[in-house]
């Protein structure tokens, strides 16, 4: 009855609890061993809980300049630009300032032909590097041999494409970059473009410069030497250029505006500086000497617009009013193709 079924109860919880005791024993001496084989482990809250594991620092952003120069064709096939920002696009890069020009450099005259059978080499394209010069082979005489293959720039020549499709370029970029990623930038450039000279110089990183001082515009009649000058002025105030821009263009005779067109007869450089030496740059006898150099070279609209000014604003847009009186004073005096310009009409 009941008191059997008790009595068996109690037999077994008689048989457990030295079980459970042993159980006990046993764990305390498991623990009592991982103290002695880990001496941390006796010094850690039993609610601690691991320490996680180091974050990795991501790669710092640099600056990279990059240059492709050499010839190729016009085509659907040669999208300069598309390829480029492609490549950047892949490289998870941002092209920061870009510049790039183009022109014809076609050899349909039989003196051309003539030479580059004869010396097997392109006599419009020579590279120095390293202290060495490199004359590719000429991609046209390749071409005239097998229209069919790839040309030396990397691109295939269409069927229908003439000898005379030649264009030569250059273009120049300032991206910011991964550091990790330049390397496969690099190699992307090198491969997309095998007939065209690239290089890649990586900058130490994205951080503006702090030495950065202003920007000198100068305008009017195109004439050779005026960027010597002016870079010699610099020099002599120890101020360096951080960037140039020159655009060429006409005068729109009916709006007196300023239109860029290649090869025009007027002007318009826009120089960003820097100050070599902060601690020694003397400002008043840097505008003096800029100007003067600026008016003995043929500019004559000046403007020096330092970041120290406080109405830059103010500063620039006199500069785009005095340009536009300087063009209406002689828009209707000058054949603004360069034909009969007289150094007496420009003078304000």
């Amino acid at each position: 009855g009941i008191a059997s079924k008790m009595r068996v109860f109690s037999s077994h919880m008689a048989a457990l609890i030295p079980r459970a005791g042993q159980m006990t024993r046993g764990l305390r001496f498991l623990r009592q061993r991982r103290k002695l084989l880990r001496p941390e482990a006796a010094h850690r809250s039993p609610s601690a809980q691991p320490s996680p594991a180091p974050l990795l620092q991501p790669s710092p952003q640099r600056h990279a300049l990059i240059t492709l120069s050499g010839q190729t064709r016009v085509s659907s096939g040669t999208d300069l630009w598309n390829a480029i920002a492609q490549v950047m696009k892949e490289v998870n890069a941002n092209i920061e300032d870009a510049a790039g020009t183009f022109m014809d450099a076609s050899f349909s005259e039989p003196i051309d032909i003539r030479l580059i059978k004869s010396t097997k080499r392109s006599p419009r394209f020579l590279v120095s590097a390293f202290n060495t010069h490199i004359a590719p082979f000429s991609p046209i005489n390749k071409e005239i041999a097998n229209p069919n293959r790839q040309s030396g720039c990397g691109f295939w020549r269409e069927p229908e494409e003439s000898v005379a499709d030649e264009i030569a370029l250059a273009c120049l970029l300032k991206a910011s970059v991964r550091e990790d990623r330049v390397s496969e930038m690099s190699d992307l450039f090198h491969t997309r473009f095998p007939g065209l000279v690239c290089t890649v110089t990586v900058g130490t990183s994205t951080r503006a410069s702090s030495e950065f001082l202003g920007t000198i515009r100068l305008f009017g009649v195109d004439q050779a030497g005026q960027l010597a000058k002016i870079a010699e002025v610099l020099h002599n105030c120890r101020v360096t250029i951080l960037n140039l821009l020159v655009t060429t263009g006409y005068c729109e005779t009916e709006t007196c505006e300023f239109l860029e067109r290649p090869g025009g007869s007027l002007s318009e450089n826009v120089l960003t500086i820097s100050a070599i030496d902060p601690a020694t740059f003397n400002e008043e006898t840097f505008r003096k000497e800029v100007a003067r150099a600026a008016q003995g070279v043929g500019y004559s609209v000046t403007s020096i617009i330092l970041e120290s000014d406080q109405q830059r604003a103010q500063q620039l847009a006199r500069y785009y009013l005095r340009r536009k009186d300087f063009m209406s004073q002689i828009a209707g005096a000058v054949d603004f193709g360069g034909t009969n310009v007289d150094g007496a009409l420009w003078s304000l």
